[in-house]
């Protein structure tokens, strides 16, 4: 082992409680969620530009953004239940071309979003679990004071159940802004693993086909789908009754996962950005629709994730 791996377990063990191994996350967590627990990570995700919908051929849109999260799972004493606590942060870089209102062909935009995500597994029993998510927003470009137009709430709340020991499904609501603005939806999530094939999902929000390779499963391969999306509250000087901006996007391609150590795993996606929808609220709530055509997007991505119990 490593001097970095030796470093990474050490910050591991004096992050959780004594006792509390993080494998009984993996497989605990996982039973209600059916998606997998990272303890933190950071991305980059690269939108290259795009032509706006009826914007006369010469309007674009681009966009970058970069994403950090840390993420402590915690067991209680009666061995059902585990809560999970979160920070994240992202950095999104909007930039217009071409615009006719703007006094340049080129704008740039800097908005910042912070959260805390406090999520709930409670196990029944060995086939039905419960999960809440809370999940408090703050997303602005914090160029005058925070209030209370700055934050949103995000939160879920299902019931799954264990099928057989390939198969798991649920249902519940979610209050998202994967689609720009609040909205209460239905979602059913799943997990299907058979052999090297692993099928998992949050509908409508996302989902995920892969396949490992290589004897020992650390490389995988796939295909995925992911809905996400924003509202930011801002301040401009060049739209100046804009007091509201948000994007949202639906991303389609491939993925490749590769496991670098038992801890550290680094994710690459690549493909098109479709349903790219992007609305300007002024004071009066009036929305003004710049929607862009779709487009191929770039993201990289490193992860601290607990030890498969595969290996």
């Amino acid at each position: 082992m490593g001097k970095k791996e030796i470093m990474i377990n050490y910050l591991i063990r004096i992050a959780l409680p004594r006792g509390c191994a993080i494998l009984f996350f993996t497989q605990f967590v996982n039973f209600g969620y059916a998606q997998e627990l990272k303890l933190a990570g950071v991305s980059f995700a690269h939108y290259p530009k795009s032509e706006i919908k009826n914007g006369g051929g010469s309007q674009e849109t681009a966009f970058n953004e970069f994403g950090a999260f840390i993420n402590i799972p915690l067991k209680l004493q009666n061995d059902k239940t585990a809560i999970i606590n979160g920070l994240g942060y992202a950095f999104i870089e909007a930039n217009m071309y071409n615009y006719p209102s703007l006094q340049t062909n080129e704008y740039s935009k800097k908005l910042q979003l912070f959260y805390y995500q406090f999520s709930l597994v409670h196990k029944w029993n060995k086939k039905w679990a419960l999960v809440v998510n809370l999940k408090p927003t703050i997303a602005s470009d914090f160029d005058e004071k925070i209030s209370g137009d700055d934050f949103v709430f995000q939160g879920a709340a299902f019931a799954t159940r264990t099928i057989n020991d390939k198969f798991k499904i649920g249902v519940g609501l979610v209050n998202t802004i994967r689609w720009g603005n609040p909205q209460v939806l239905p979602i059913v999530n799943f997990a299907y693993k058979n052999g090297k094939q692993t099928v998992k999902g949050v509908l409508p929000i996302n989902m995920k086909y892969t396949y490992s390779l290589l004897s020992n499963k650390k490389l995988k391969i796939g295909l995925k789908y992911a809905r996400n999306g924003a509202t930011f509250n801002i301040l401009s000087q060049e739209f100046s009754e804009i007091n509201k901006i948000s994007y949202s996007r639906a991303n389609v391609g491939g993925l490749v996962n590769y496991q670098l150590t038992k801890l550290l795993r680094i994710g690459v996606d690549a493909g098109i950005s479709t349903g790219r929808l992007y609305n300007l609220v002024d004071e009066n709530k009036n929305v003004s629709d710049f929607n862009s055509k779709a487009a191929p997007f770039f993201s990289f991505g490193i992860a601290l994730v607990p030890p498969s119990k595969n290996k």
